[in-house]
């Protein structure tokens, strides 16, 4: 994953077009939720994005975590503080609360298992929909407005083991553990664990948490035409990459 490819950095001030946050939406995360297209009234930049690109700044800690307090757009400057501290508050150029980070323990700051724990968390990511939510929602028979879907990321982390080999050159992957969801009138909320490993050890676990906007009562034929747009999004993606 080159990540230098979808994000600017000028003396600290991080920034994302609309169309590098697209991309790396698209190609990199497999996420094709319509609020990253570039020109979308309610564009914003995938939260993946924003803790890759903490996580390549800052390096890993034991515990690492990030909590989001406001959007991006194409026109935000997030600035990073120069030192890593245990407590960050992230904020743009009005200073404007964007996200808080949160490390602690031992620091991993090896490029390689960065990368590779970075590219694991994006990957496992791109399973949220239609895979994991659409069951999550049908057991709670809520669902998400189909159109004008709204599914936000509200707070991510991750918890290492204390003797994590970050010099390891087994691949990182990530694994479902468990979920839950619970829904109060119009909105809900998703809770997604998982298993960290490295090779065939277990090196740690993590959870992202998930805001669910718009809830109805769940309707089977419009949730497949929503997954079947959805689908066609990825398809004409995939076969308009393959014809460059």
């Amino acid at each position: 994953m080159q990540l230098a490819r979808y994000f600017a950095n000028e003396e600290g001030a991080i920034s994302f077009t609309e169309e590098q946050a697209s991309a790396f939406a698209k190609g990199v995360a497999g996420d094709f939720n319509p609020i990253h297209n570039p020109g979308g009234r309610r564009f914003c930049v995938p939260g993946d994005l924003l803790f890759c690109v903490l996580l390549h700044h800052y390096g890993v800690a034991q515990t690492t975590a990030v909590q989001f307090t406001g959007m991006l757009d194409g026109k935000t400057r997030m600035h990073l503080p120069g030192k890593a501290e245990k407590q960050m508050y992230i904020v743009d150029s009005r200073n404007r609360a964007l996200l808080s980070l949160f490390m602690d323990g031992t620091h991993h700051a090896n490029a390689g298992f960065v990368s590779s724990l970075s590219q694991a968390y994006v990957m496992f990511s791109g399973q949220t929909f239609p895979d994991i939510l659409v069951p999550l929602m049908r057991s709670a028979n809520v669902m998400i407005n189909p159109d004008r879907p709204m599914v936000i990321y509200k707070d991510m982390a991750i918890e290492l083991e204390p003797n994590v080999d970050d010099s390891s050159a087994d691949p990182i992957s990530l694994n479902l553990a468990n979920t839950d969801i619970s829904a109060d009138d119009r909105k809900g909320a998703v809770r997604l664990r998982f298993n960290i490993h490295q090779g065939t050890q277990l090196i740690g676990v993590g959870e992202k948490n998930m805001v669910l906007s718009g809830l109805r009562e769940f309707d089977e034929d419009a949730m497949q035409n929503v997954i079947e747009q959805y689908n066609s999004w990825r398809e004409s993606y995939h076969q308009l990459a393959d014809a460059l």
